[in-house]
């Protein structure tokens, strides 16, 4: 099957509406995944869905929880680092610290990183491997 890259302001489309035809572009895409092709979201795409819908549409984290959850079971969608974007979901949810901040920890930590130096006070305290720096 043929697999295409998704950009993040296709998937904004989906969940914010708020441009109607961008919206049906999408939804008409939506049709042929896991049928005629995947489509592969990067975890830079995850990481400015994030901020977007915090920054500029006003979602609480629970709410981007629930976003991104919601993606990793969509038919037909490969998310890079799946085990990764679960596990920081869990310790957003888990600990209220940021999804970036989770990730981050995460995917140091799988690299085999010691520890992640954070200036981040909450982040130092709440994740493992974070530590401050100062």
């Amino acid at each position: 099957m043929m697999m295409l890259g998704l950009d993040t302001n296709v998937i904004l489309r989906t969940l914010v509406g708020d441009n109607p035809q961008q919206v049906a572009a999408a939804a008409e895409f939506g049709k042929g995944l896991g049928r005629e092709y995947s489509a592969f979201v990067t975890l830079i795409s995850l990481l400015e869905l994030d901020w977007a819908l915090r920054s500029q549409y006003g979602f609480k984290k629970k709410e981007v929880v629930l976003a991104i959850g919601k993606l990793l079971r969509t038919r037909g969608l490969v998310i890079e680092s799946h085990a990764l974007v679960v596990a920081a979901l869990w310790q957003v949810e888990n600990t209220n610290v940021d999804f970036a901040d989770a990730l981050i920890a995460a995917r140091s930590l799988e690299e085999g990183c010691k520890s992640i130096k954070t200036f981040d006070k909450k982040a130092a305290s709440r994740l493992p491997g974070m530590e401050l720096l100062a």
